[in-house]
């Protein structure tokens, strides 16, 4: 007897794990082929600069995966602050750039969003090189957790949708780590197994890593220093200029530009080609 539930639930078991993939696919499928509400459309025309340089293509994608992203994302405000329908298409539309291309390859959940009317604070424990701790209170525009959680403050979202010429975008950064992490740790590697195309990713990636700690440790200022932090935080801003400011990537480091090309299997150095 014993042995027949133990061989039923494994066979359960096998069962889910093949069965709730497939499900999860034909689910997001369907919603994608849904019609793409105008109000969407209308509110990434007025309140998205990039949204009307995109090419009819990377748009419908855009587009499909919203939709999915929309249904299976879940929100929460924080300090009393209102989720509205505007600010969920606003988020996960520039979530979507990440995401249109490589979710099919690793079918995972979405993060939830927990979302902040501005900065907040964050208050932990810090040890310093003696070994002595302290708690510390840090002011914070995001996160992003392996727990499959991001959190954001809308205030910068909306200067970085008002930005022209800023490489900053919140939503890109912390989603960019979650991208990272898909394979269990953020350590600026994402999941590159079976692809033979990433092989030079270790060396191109730290070579220009090492480049940008020198240049700043030498003064130069023309490349956010925040990518020096470690490894993960490197690629979660070359995502970032990568996105946005394309050329100023492909022009620094442009084996960088290429790798993030194929990763994302998007060339957005067309999508700002007229400025």
């Amino acid at each position: 007897m014993l042995v027949y539930l133990l061989f039923t639930t494994a066979a359960l078991i096998i069962a889910l794990l093949i069965i709730t993939p497939i499900w999860r696919l034909h689910r997001r499928r369907k919603q994608a082929a849904k019609p793409f509400p105008e109000s969407w459309h209308q509110l990434l025309e007025q309140r998205w600069r990039l949204y009307s340089r995109l090419p009819d293509q990377v748009r419908d994608h855009l587009q499909q995966q919203l939709l999915v992203m929309m249904a299976e994302t879940e929100f929460y405000g924080c300090n009393d602050l209102v989720v509205t329908e505007e600010m969920r298409v606003l988020v996960l539309a520039q979530a979507s750039l990440l995401y249109g291309n490589i979710i099919h390859d690793h079918e995972v959940d979405f993060p939830c969003v927990l979302l902040y009317p501005d900065a907040f604070v964050r208050e932990g424990a810090v040890q310093d090189e003696l070994g002595l701790v302290a708690e510390e209170r840090h002011i914070l525009l995001g996160e992003s957790w392996e727990q499959g959680k991001v959190i954001l403050s809308w205030a910068d979202i909306e200067r970085n949708l008002a930005q022209v010429d800023s490489h900053h975008n919140l939503v890109i950064h912390e989603y960019a780590h979650q991208v990272d992490g898909f394979d269990g740790v953020m350590n600026g590697t994402p999941p590159l197994a079976g692809r033979a195309e990433f092989t030079t990713w270790p060396r191109v990636m730290q070579s220009a890593y090492d480049d940008l700690c020198q240049r700043i440790d030498d003064g130069d200022e023309s490349f956010d220093a925040y990518a020096t932090t470690n490894p993960a935080e490197f690629f979660a801003v070359v995502s970032e200029y990568f996105f946005i400011q394309p050329r100023r990537l492909n022009e620094d480091y442009p084996d960088v530009y290429r790798l993030l090309a194929a990763f994302y299997r998007r060339e957005p150095l067309a999508w700002h080609r007229d400025e």
